[in-house]
């Protein structure tokens, strides 16, 4: 088990424990951040009775902490969700939050925690409507755990609601939100179904990919991307494959971590805007989504970025020496999308929708939805309505 601190510049969190077993470390780590009676735990409904998540509660009662677990999360969390989780905080007045799950308990815990502590509803913390000047520090600790190795929520300054109404994912952002401390323990990740450590795993590819080829060019967080995508490309297909190898796990769980850093510097492009809208309209899974759009991104944007995408072909195995730039590039999209078929994700959209018709219909306005994401602010090419309609389209049949 390794931890490492740093000094909060809002982009990382306090403190990061690594390793197998360094969830036993969750005792100490609140007892660390000040709590000394009430915790609530907040996860989802699958995780809520299982050891994961009990085991926790049990050895923070041995602590003599009162603990309460709110297991009202699904994949893409929703407002009502979070004013759930923010009613039971009311009732139970936590000293300090511990969230244990994958992106969708960690983003809902980041925002049930600004409206906590800072009052109204969470759609008025929305990144978009000038929200993040209105979250203070007064914010509770928060500790991450994650369990699963793709959204690198657990050290990122954003927590992702959707709202059901306007049908839209928007951010609610501040570097106050960062998690306190991030427990990244691979043995969390074991039990993982094979199809969701697929999905997650390309979402922290996207992640990697999209930071790297930002116009806001970071170097530090350009290095930490190609990182990221090399420990992806060589681990991802056996952790898929072989859920219960350790190595894979660690490493996947690490790069899922680095890309997380990497896009909270260099931000995201216009995989995410789309990816957030379909799942906002649509109830896809975030991962799959973001598997399903981002060659079609990659080659929207490969004109902008052809240095950058060759170097990401390099990244993930291909020998580009002696290819023409356009040609190495051309490399980067076709190992994503055999790296995507290998781990049997769907290829469009037109498989796993039940009403297709309907949805392409929307593409008009997801597509202008899309557009106005803070998500692809960084995206290589300034995106048009019109060109993020044909973009959309190329994820159908």
């Amino acid at each position: 088990m390794v931890a490492f601190t740093s000094v909060g510049l809002g982009l990382w969190p306090k403190k990061v424990v690594v390793g197998a077993g360094s969830v036993k470390a969750l005792g100490d780590e609140v007892k660390g951040l000040g709590a000394k009676e009430r915790i609530i735990i907040i996860t989802d409904d699958t995780l809520k009775d299982l050891p994961i998540v009990t085991d926790a509660v049990d050895m923070l009662k041995n602590e003599g902490f009162t603990v309460t677990v709110f297991g009202g999360i699904t994949p893409n969390p929703t407002e009502e969700q979070v004013e759930n989780a923010v009613e039971q905080m009311r009732a139970d007045k936590p000293e300090a939050i511990i969230v244990i799950g994958g992106g969708s308990p960690i983003d809902a815990a980041k925002a049930a925690n600004v409206v906590y502590t800072h009052g109204g509803v969470v759609g008025e913390y929305r990144v978009e409507i000038g929200g993040i000047a209105k979250i203070t520090p007064k914010v509770l600790p928060l500790i991450a755990v994650p369990t699963t190795a793709g959204t690198g929520s657990e050290v990122t300054m954003i927590g992702v609601v959707t709202d059901t109404e306007q049908l839209i994912k928007y951010g609610v952002l501040s570097p106050f939100v960062v998690p306190d401390v991030a427990i990244l323990d691979p043995e969390l990740t074991v039990s993982l179904p094979s199809s969701t450590t697929a999905f997650t795993g390309i979402d922290a590819l996207t992640h990697a990919i999209e930071s790297y080829v930002s116009k806001a060019d970071f170097e530090l967080a350009d290095g930490v991307s190609i990182q990221a995508i090399k420990m992806i490309s060589k681990h991802l297909r056996t952790a898929v494959n072989d859920g219960k190898n350790m190595e894979a796990r660690a490493a996947m769980i690490e790069a899922s971590m680095m890309a997380g850093f990497a896009f909270n510097v260099n931000g995201l492009g216009l995989c995410h805007q789309i990816a957030h809208t379909m799942s906002a309209h649509c109830d896809v899974p975030h991962g799959m989504a973001n598997a399903i759009v981002l060659p079609h991104v990659m080659r929207f944007n490969m004109p902008a970025a052809l240095q950058k995408y060759a170097d990401v072909a390099e990244a993930m195995g291909a020998d580009i020496r002696g290819l023409a730039l356009e040609a190495a590039a051309e490399k980067s999209i076709e190992l994503v999308e055999k790296l995507s078929a290998d781990l049997n994700i769907p290829k469009y959209f037109d498989d796993v929708l039940d009403d297709v018709k309907t949805v392409k219909d929307k593409i008009p306005v997801m597509a202008e939805q899309a557009i106005g994401d803070n998500a692809g602010m960084n995206n290589p090419i300034k995106t048009t309505r019109e060109e993020c309609i044909q973009v959309f389209l190329k994820t159908f049949k």
